[in-house]
């Protein structure tokens, strides 16, 4: 329990910096420039870049394995914005510098953050979503191909941190999606997204309460767990609401059916981290 409960904090820990980092490099920017050109700072510095490198290199600290390049970030962004130069860095190398290091996050995430006992557990992990993709195929089966699209762009907004996409395309899917039957597990995983996106556009990173799945909805989701066994409840919501999305736009969505199978990692890291509890060796 207490490995597990480890696990789930670490994972919260990394999905909080992943969202961090490119907010505060880029925000870091915009409000040295609002500074400067409201006089209330005549040099605010780049202290958003270099506040973002720091917080790279911690995140490749922390990752199961150590990406080189993203540990070097805080010396990189020491030694480009604080070691004395000629003249202040301009606008445009700190906007590079933060284009930069949300490339290294973007490297970190994708070949970084599975460890050799997950890649060793990761195929009976595939195992399991293949399984209950599968299984709910035929609850969803006469959703509308346009819809499903609507549910792969919701689902790939919310990955890549497109919030305010990833709410508008969860407000069209809903009104696209009929009342009743499996529909209603469906829609509450798109509410639930929605609500984590509005969330975490207004900068609150902790998983939303205010929506759950119902029992008689439980069925269509992919984790199912002891109530004892649960240590993040809304996190749990939140998992079992991308995982939903993502099977049903992968029975449903053949256009976007590459684009799904190049992101199936995301959704396998996720079920890793509940392999324990859901008892699977």
């Amino acid at each position: 329990m207490n490995k597990e409960k480890n696990q789930q904090d670490s994972r919260q820990l990394e999905r909080l910096l992943t969202y961090a980092i490119p907010v505060v490099s880029f925000g870091g920017i915009l409000a040295a420039i609002l500074l400067q050109e409201t006089g209330v700072i005549a040099d605010a510095g780049s202290w958003g870049c270099l506040a973002g490198s720091f917080m790279l290199g911690y995140l490749a600290y922390i990752k199961p394995r150590r990406d080189i390049v993203a540990l070097c970030a805080p010396i990189f962004g020491v030694s480009f914005f604080l070691v004395p130069g000629e003249a202040a860095r301009p606008v445009v190398w700190q906007f590079l510098f933060a284009v930069s290091i949300t490339i290294l996050l973007i490297r970190l995430d994708r070949w970084f953050s599975s460890s050799a006992e997950e890649r060793g557990g990761s195929k009976a992990m595939e195992q399991f979503l293949r399984d209950y993709i599968e299984r709910i195929k035929p609850e969803f089966a006469n959703i509308r191909k346009k819809t499903a699209h609507e549910i792969a762009s919701a689902f790939f907004a919310f990955k890549f941190g497109l919030y305010q996409n990833a709410i508008e395309e969860c407000r069209l899917a809903l009104t696209q999606i009929p009342e009743g039957g499996s529909s209603s597990a469906l829609k509450k995983a798109l509410q639930i997204v929605q609500l984590n996106a509005e969330d975490l556009e207004n900068a609150q990173v902790t998983a939303d309460t205010r929506a759950a799945f119902s029992e008689s909805e439980l069925p269509s989701v992919a984790i199912r767990l002891p109530q004892e066994k649960i240590e993040d409840p809304p996190s749990l919501e939140l998992d079992n609401a991308l995982i939903l999305l993502y099977a049903v736009a992968k029975n449903t969505s053949p256009d976007d059916d590459q684009a799904l199978d190049e992101h199936q990692k995301f959704i396998l890291k996720i079920l890793t981290s509940y392999k324990a509890a859901l008892g699977i060796q």
